[in-house]
């Protein structure tokens, strides 16, 4: 097995590891600090391998401790033939504004014989940023130029985490591993699920109109709406 900060390699199979902070949805005075992080694994053996199990320690700053285990990672166990990859992006929350991640999948491969990979030790911080930001903010007008519509951006996901059915009716089928946005269409009462590059900056700011703007918006502050702490659950139950 090698090993370094951000990669390991166990039996063939390479696990990389990085992570970013996500300002918008962190409350530093409340010691709510929320990360995602990417992994990626690599098959560089010869035979096909199945991801069965996690098991992952996670520590802060205060040297507080969490184990989490179960079944496959994100709802999946994937299978990765050799020379291929499967990346995933998923989410931490910590008290503090730095920890760190580190623990194992348990692999089974195609001889049904079973071992575990080691996923390297890295970094939870609120001043590194490994990947790409969402480029677009909550509270921040866009449009989108193919349906020729304007909005603004209510809330984001890191990667498309929609219905299936959502993304099999796009005519674009844009790439799934890069944020998405809840938009409020200008002029509707529409809500659109838009992946990021299908969005550009709205030069005009102003002259939004929906009926959920005084919902999630605390105003406007003269270059994009202020969003409050208001949920999707709450909506619904409105």
């Amino acid at each position: 097995m090698t090993t370094d900060s951000k990669l390991c390699i166990s039996q063939g199979v390479e696990v990389k590891a990085s992570s970013i902070y996500l300002e918008e949805y962190s409350k530093p005075s409340e010691y709510k600090f929320l990360f995602c992080y990417k992994i990626t694994i690599t098959n560089k053996s010869d035979q096909k391998v199945k991801l069965l199990n996690r098991h992952w320690i996670i520590i802060d700053s205060n040297s507080k401790q969490e184990e989490v285990q179960g079944p496959g990672i994100v709802g999946q166990q994937p299978e990765i033939e050799p020379n291929e990859s499967h990346e995933y992006l998923s989410f931490c929350n910590l008290e503090t504004h730095f920890g760190t991640m580190e623990g194992s999948y348990e692999m089974e491969k195609a001889d049904s014989s079973k071992f575990q990979a080691i996923i390297p030790q890295f970094y939870l911080a609120d001043n590194l940023n490994q990947f790409d930001k969402p480029k677009y903010k909550r509270g921040q007008t866009i449009k989108h130029p193919q349906e020729d519509y304007r909005g603004i951006i209510a809330d984001f996901d890191m990667y498309f985490i929609n219905d299936e059915e959502i993304y099999n009716k796009s005519k674009y089928k844009p790439a799934k591993n890069k944020p998405w946005y809840y938009v409020l269409i200008d002029g509707t009462n529409a809500i659109s699920y838009v992946a990021e590059e299908h969005l550009e900056p709205d030069e005009d700011p102003e002259n939004i109109e929906h009926p959920l703007i005084e919902f999630f918006f605390n105003g406007f502050d003269g270059n994009k709406y202020i969003r409050n702490d208001k949920t999707w659950d709450e909506l619904k139950r409105s």
